[in-house]
This record gives structure tokens, sequence and C-alpha cells, in this order.
């Protein structure tokens, strides 16, 4: 495809992804599958242009969405340069990810969690970096939540002695002119063949009052045929929650539009603290496939939840992902329940 701006002519390439989505899921005895489609664009500027514009478009198809057919964008931003300042502008990408399976101190609750993302990951705003040093810079969020309120985050991240660390405030207006605020502190570094890392997360409005703690491990190791496997484990604890499990879901944080919510206090329970332990298995066969399992677990009743994994990239860009979730505890157990689901999508790279 080929765009004119001006004289000389300048290119401009469109790449992107296309993938199909099939969701099986087996409860109360039926099982259901529901079929959306994803087609993304991406617009290749010439590297001499005079605009830095970075897009990503998305054109949905999903028999289950409201809108069955939708439009938006992942990205679709102006990046500029103000002095020492770098500037982004519009529709843009934000995540705080260090390597945790569950991160409770991301921008957007529920952007990525268990190597998965979701809409909340791409919000409308505008963010501003200022770099210290090498490896030490300064990040100011701001973006709209339904278009009416604004939602904004201070962000510092530095390192020391070959140790990742950061700290940030998020502020997020809730209802009845009340400020959800989220104070966050990580680290992540090197602990001889282990890779740690860490976390300590403050959230607070005018009902809620909860300390978080992370605390995890990974380690790789390759095989002299080419192979790799990885192991990583998280344990992670709540103080302070009060009230049903059911009303606090940890694991389904967030919305499309980045406007978290506290969780409702029900009332009918009482619980102290919440301890989870989460796991990654996972092994490279080759440069073309890997296997794997991720877990979920409640330790104060033992529930469970399964996520196994496979994906195969065919040689010509087209990538086979499956992914399912299998509870594993008694119906009034936190993890617990009959549900079941697969997951299978088909994507091509262009």
């Amino acid at each position: 495809m080929v765009i004119l701006f001006s004289k000389p002519v300048l290119t401009a390439d469109i790449g992107g992804k296309a993938s199909l989505n099939s969701n099986l899921t087996y409860a109360d005895s039926e099982l259901n599958n529901s079929l959306a489609a994803e087609l993304e664009l991406e617009w290749y500027l010439p590297y001499d242009f005079p605009l830095d514009i970075q897009n990503r478009t998305v054109i949905s198809l999903d028999e289950e969405a409201e809108d069955q057919v939708e439009l938006w964008f992942k990205k679709l931003y102006l990046r500029q340069k103000l002095g020492p300042l770098t500037v982004k502008l519009g529709k843009q990408p934000v995540s705080w990810s260090y390597g945790a399976l569950i991160n409770p101190v991301d921008y957007s609750l529920g952007a990525e969690n268990l190597e998965e993302e979701s809409r909340a990951k791409y919000v409308n705003g505008i963010e501003l970096y200022y770099p210290i040093n090498w490896g030490s810079g300064l990040t100011f969020v701001a973006s709209d939540i339904d278009g009416k309120e604004h939602k904004w985050a201070l962000r510092g991240r530095t390192t020391y002695k070959g140790y990742d660390l950061s700290a940030s405030y998020v502020q997020t207006p809730v209802a009845d002119n009340a400020d959800f605020e989220r104070y966050g502190l990580t680290a992540k570094g090197d602990l001889g063949p282990l890779g740690v890392y860490g976390a300590y997360g403050l959230w607070r409005d005018s009902e809620i009052d909860y300390d978080i703690y992370q605390l995890g491990a990974d380690y790789s190791y390759h095989f002299l045929a080419g192979s790799q496997l990885f192991l990583q484990g998280e344990y992670l604890r709540l103080e302070g929650a009060a009230g049903d499990i059911s009303a606090f879901d940890f694991f389904n944080l967030g919305t499309e539009n980045g406007a978290e919510q506290p969780a409702a206090d029900s009332g009918s329970s009482s619980f102290e603290n919440l301890d989870f332990f989460n796991t990654n298995i996972s092994y490279e066969l080759d440069e073309f496939s890997s296997i794997g399992i991720m877990t979920v677990s409640y330790l104060d009743d033992g529930s469970t939840i399964f996520i196994p994994n496979y994906s195969y990239l065919f040689g010509s860009n087209l990538l086979l992902e499956l992914r399912g979730s299998i509870a594993a505890g008694k119906e009034d157990e936190v993890l617990g329940g009959e549900a079941k689901a697969v997951e299978i999508n088909l994507s091509y790279t262009f």
C-alpha cells in the first residue's frame, strides 16, 4: 500500500495480526462455545516522517458481546521529545509489570495477570517521562475514566546494586466523590541462579485498608539440545480483608477502561488475611513449541485453579495457542467449583 504525503513520495507499510478464538466452557452440566475474531492493523510510517505516531487498530467480532462488531485502538498516540521529557499523548498501553504472575501494584489492576493482558492495559491519556540518569527516571500518567473523571499516577524507578526498584502512587476517583488510593513498592533482581522479586501494596479508600505482600522467585535451565525449562513460584498475602471473599476477585481485577473499584463489604463473613501461592512451569521443546501449566492456590482451604497451556508456531507465522482452566475444590471453597474452560486461539502475523 502506498500513501502520498508530499514530494518526494514516502511509503508506509501495513502490518498486523488476524486471530480466531474459540472459548469452550463447561458449567452446570452444560457445554457452551463462543467464537470471536480480531484483526489488528498497524501503520508503519517512514523513518523520516515528521511525527512519531504509534498506532494499533483492532476490529473485533464477538458473538457474545453487546456490540458484536467493534472498532477500537490499542495504540493511537503521539510521542514527542520536549527537552528532557518524553511525552505520549493519546490511546496507549500502560503497564508496570515486573515478572510477577499477579501484579497488585499495576497502573490498571488486571492489565497483565497470569501471562494474559486485558483491555485495562490500554488507556486514553498522557504520559510524561523524565530520565534522571541511566536506569532511573520519573513517570507521570493521567487518563480518562468514562470520559468524565481523571485517574493519575506517579512512579519512580531506579537501580541499586543490580536490583530494579520502583515506587508508585495511583489515585482513582470512585463513587461519592471518594478516591481509591494505591501505594506500591517493587524490587527485582538476581540472587545466584535465581531471579527474585517482591512487592508491597497499600490500598485505601473510605471503606478498605489493605496491605498486600508478595515474594517470588524464578529459575530457568537451558538444555544442550536447545530446549528450556522455566520454573516460577510466588507467595501473595492480603491483610485487612473483610467480608465475603467472592466480593474480592483478586485474579480478575480491572475493567476495560481501567476504572477499577475496590471490593464491597458484603458482611457475610470475615477474613483477616488471604494467602495465595501461584506457580508457573513452562517447557520450551524447541523454538516453535512450548507446553506449561500455571496454578493459583488459596492456602486456607487448598482450593486450586489449574491453567494448562500449549503453543505451536507453524513455519508460515501461524500460531496455535491452547489454554485451559480447571477448578479443583469443593463448590463452597474459594477457588472450587465444577467450571472448566478451554480457549483455542489461532493467529497469523503479517
